[in-house]
């Protein structure tokens, strides 16, 4: 009986001393993404209407945040009837789904259905008024005629 209770506090003592104290573990990096997507699409939609489809060759999702980073992507916007309006093309982008937020940098060019073109570094896509906005010089181009747009220093350009 008193080696029975000897070897039971042993393993008491033993698996106390294991106990890992959870204070001192290493906390999961802000930057880490939660999931890593490839060659996947994100689809935006109000009341049941699709509003823009978001295709990209890569996308880390960051969960807490409602952030999503995508390389290399493609946008289509459509108006209330379900046509397309515009393509958008760039090298990265962020995805906010929830509040329906977009932005896209590097070599921006967005083509409407009518065939203007507009090419910026930089814009976001905003969702109350559906109207990408920059900061950034913009070019437009309509046939032979070609725009060239630099904005104001905080202010901004609306296409």
């Amino acid at each position: 009986m008193k080696t029975c209770l000897l070897i039971f506090t042993l393993v008491a003592i033993m698996l106390s001393s294991c106990s890992r104290d959870e204070s001192s573990a290493p906390e999961r990096a802000v930057d880490v993404p939660d999931q890593i997507i490839e060659n996947s699409s994100i689809t935006f939609s109000e009341e049941g209407i699709r509003s823009a489809t978001i295709y990209a060759e890569y996308i880390a999702v960051y969960e807490r945040l409602d952030l999503k980073k995508a390389q290399k992507l493609r946008v289509d916007f459509y108006d209330q009837q379900g046509n397309r309006t515009s393509v958008l093309e760039a090298d990265s982008g962020a995805i906010q789904e929830k509040k329906q937020r977009f932005q896209a940098w590097g070599n921006v060019e967005v083509i409407t259905e009518e065939g203007v073109k507009l090419n910026t570094e930089s814009l976001r896509w905003n969702p109350e008024t559906s109207k990408i906005v920059t900061d950034d010089f913009v070019t437009i181009t309509r046939g032979n005629d070609v725009i060239n747009h630099r904005c104001r220093p905080g202010g901004r350009r609306g296409a």
